[in-house]
């Protein structure tokens, strides 16, 4: 009789736990089905004419922290923007004589676009006196990055944009349509550009597919999913916290920006261009690594992300399989083959929704990355579940505590304190200084440095004085 209960039990807890996996198994097919839905209903819609007269300005904040092959070509897309105000203000991390150099030719060629360019924690050729920002204790090098051109930014609306996006002429004007009386920030899902090479194949398949579905379909049902990639946001909603600097101890700072934001009451959407990752530098060993950083990031903001394994394409087939068969004795081989099949197609067209036009790739090439794409999943999931709670980004090692907050491994010794600088003359002056000027210049006083830490320099560079980096 003990032995015949024993049996009858497990029988209940196993038919439980099969009926589970099969409204798992729902709950995956739900996913797929709003995700397209929402995609063909959001992406690449034509948005409604407004009086650009009354659109207001927008402090586009770029960080930058060196150049690829496709830098000059993505930048030069935010000086072509259609949209009446705006201002492109350059975030430089460290001092890059070729960065620099780069950036002053764009200014030039574009003189009627508003723009500034900081380098560490100073403005550049500024005609402000340097201060001290009290950001030793901020932790996010991006944050950091970006703080004086964040304090500078003379518009209520701020983009903080990637350097690896290029941006279409009305992808602006769009997303500031978007940010209606109730909206606080407006969000780009990542996306990619057609570039050549199975690297750039994946990547597209990879952004284009799970992360298509999940990313709208999450933002469909309400649940806090941005990425700072691409952020329109109300500056005010920032200011109220403090500034960019409360973000400083978090490496997902984009996921506790929307979290404030929408706290206050305001909502978020999602613009109805996904943003353009143009990288000139990407391989299928760099997607990874950056997929395992993110999958690190997850499990510190939420436990369901150790059961993201259960939610890929292969091992929810055989789990089918099984399940089906034990209750309904369906063959799992078939079972689980249809629900591959059904899985690529709908990738497919979830694809084709988010590119908005032809694929730069055949059926075939689609058919392989996306293979690789599907089975890298499982390394990915492992290398974030059994490593170290650390990641590399942005050049330097971070240890992983709880909510993202980071502790930076590396020390970085500081530079002297820097002096009062004298107030510029005149902001064209500014303007007109030569490339070759300011190189010789920089680079001349950057063996004073311990780090490649910039110098602020005066409108006429009679002096050269070291501004404070941490």
């Amino acid at each position: 009789m003990f032995g015949i209960n024993n049996i009858s039990t497990f029988d209940i807890i196993l038919h439980i736990c099969c009926y589970l996996l099969i409204a798992g198994w729902g709950l995956l097919a739900t996913f797929h089905i709003l995700g397209l839905f929402y995609g063909l209903y959001k992406f690449h819609r034509k948005p409604s004419h407004s009086n650009l007269k009354e659109l207001p300005g927008v402090s586009i904040i770029k960080p930058l922290t060196g150049i690829d092959a496709n830098l000059y070509e993505n930048l030069k897309t935010f000086f072509n923007l259609k949209y009446p105000r705006y201002e492109v203000l350059f975030c430089v991390q460290e001092h890059d004589n070729e960065l620099i150099d780069l950036l002053e030719r764009l200014r030039e060629q574009y003189p009627h676009v508003e723009s500034q360019l900081f380098v560490g924690s100073h403005k550049l050729l500024s005609g402000d006196k340097s201060s001290k920002n009290g950001t030793m204790d901020i932790k996010n090098p991006k944050i950091f990055n970006m703080l004086p051109a964040y304090e500078k930014a003379q518009y209520p609306y701020i983009l903080i944009s990637d350097s690896g996006l290029m941006m279409h002429e009305n992808t602006l004007y769009d997303m500031v349509i978007s940010m209606t009386d109730n909206v606080g920030l407006v969000h780009q899902m990542p996306f990619t550009c057609d570039r050549k090479g199975f690297a750039a194949s994946v990547e597209k398949v990879y952004f284009g597919t799970q992360h298509a579905r999940m990313y709208m379909t999450i933002n469909l049902i309400g649940i806090n999913c941005v990425t700072g990639m691409s952020c329109l946001i109300r500056k005010e909603c920032i200011d109220r916290v403090g500034g960019l600097r409360a973000f400083g101890h978090y490496i997902a700072e984009d996921y506790y920006i929307a979290y404030e934001v929408a706290k206050q009451g305001w909502k978020l959407r999602v613009a109805s261009t996904p943003a353009q990752q143009n990288s000139g530098e990407y391989s299928v060993s760099s997607w990874t690594e950056r997929m395992i950083r993110w999958c690190k990031l997850r499990m510190r903001l939420s436990p369901l992300a150790y059961l993201e394994p259960l939610q890929e394409c292969f091992s929810s087939a055989v789990l089918a399989g099984i399940v089906t068969n034990y209750l309904f004795e369906w063959n799992a081989l078939v079972v689980a083959a249809c629900h591959i099949l059904i899985w690529f197609i709908l990738d497919y067209l979830m694809l084709r929704i988010t590119q908005g036009g032809p694929l730069p790739f055949s059926k075939f090439e689609f058919a392989i990355a996306w293979l690789v794409r599907e089975f890298s999943s499982f390394y990915i999931y492992f290398k974030a579940f059994t490593g170290p709670s650390t990641v590399n980004w942005r050049g330097k090692e971070y240890r992983l505590g709880t909510g993202t907050r980071a502790e930076e491994l590396s020390t970085i010794p500081l530079p002297p304190p820097a002096p009062s600088l004298a107030e510029s003359t005149s902001s064209s002056v500014s303007s007109s200084v030569s490339s070759s000027s300011l190189t010789s210049s920089s680079s001349s006083s950057n063996s004073s440095l311990s780090v490649a830490g910039p110098y602020l320099l005066s409108s006429s560079l009679s002096t050269k004085q070291p501004s404070q980096i941490v």
